[in-house]
């Protein structure tokens, strides 16, 4: 008798408490997800900072998207770096658009590499817009302010296997600014 008494109270007890704590996380970073996806950052924002202490880099790195779709580079580029120790190909991913955006073209670069090694047919997982190709059109950029005209045609014949410039060319810089540009207004 004694025994169903204490499974009796045992099951009371989670009834009254909820499921285990691994589903209350995933109920929780499952709504920041979803108000992120629809559309609402800084409600996301609250959910995610709300999140860190418990859930920490997978939380900092949905809170750091949420602060780049505030165009809040520095803040985004912050959380990131914080999260950079757990290898998150999310918050990599981000890392490179917070770098290109900070003018720091290498920065971007390895970052973006690193988010194509892991897996070349990235897609954030937030927002399934941003892909693979947001990323090597980064680098492609990136190749070009640092004035690597074959390294940033390399990584343009990714998104488009058609253009075979001549890098010998007079104008050869103007070219791909302008093939960036073009395909800058596609991908992005």
């Amino acid at each position: 008798m004694k025994i169903y008494v204490l499974w009796f109270i045992l099951f009371i007890a989670f009834w009254i408490n909820g499921c285990p704590n691994d589903s209350k996380k995933d109920v929780s970073l499952t709504k920041a997800k979803n108000v992120f996806k629809d559309g609402d950052y800084e409600a996301a924002l609250v959910l995610y900072e709300d999140l860190i202490e418990t859930e920490g880099s997978i939380a900092r790195v949905g809170a750091a998207w949420c602060y780049i779709r505030l165009n809040d580079y520095a803040t985004a580029n912050t959380y990131f770096s914080l999260s950079a120790d757990d290898s998150l190909v999310d918050g990599y991913a981000g890392w490179t658009f917070t770098a290109w955006a900070a003018n720091s073209p290498q920065g971007a670069i390895e970052k973006a590499s690193f988010v194509l090694r892991k897996n070349a047919a990235y897609v954030l997982s937030l927002d399934s817009r941003v892909n693979a190709n947001h990323l090597i059109w980064i680098q492609a950029s990136s190749y070009f302010q640092l004035s690597n005209y074959s390294a940033s045609v390399d990584r343009i014949k990714l998104l488009d296997a058609a253009f075979n410039p001549n890098l010998n060319a007079e104008n050869i810089s103007q070219v791909i600014a302008e093939k960036l540009q073009m395909l800058g207004a596609v991908h992005f």
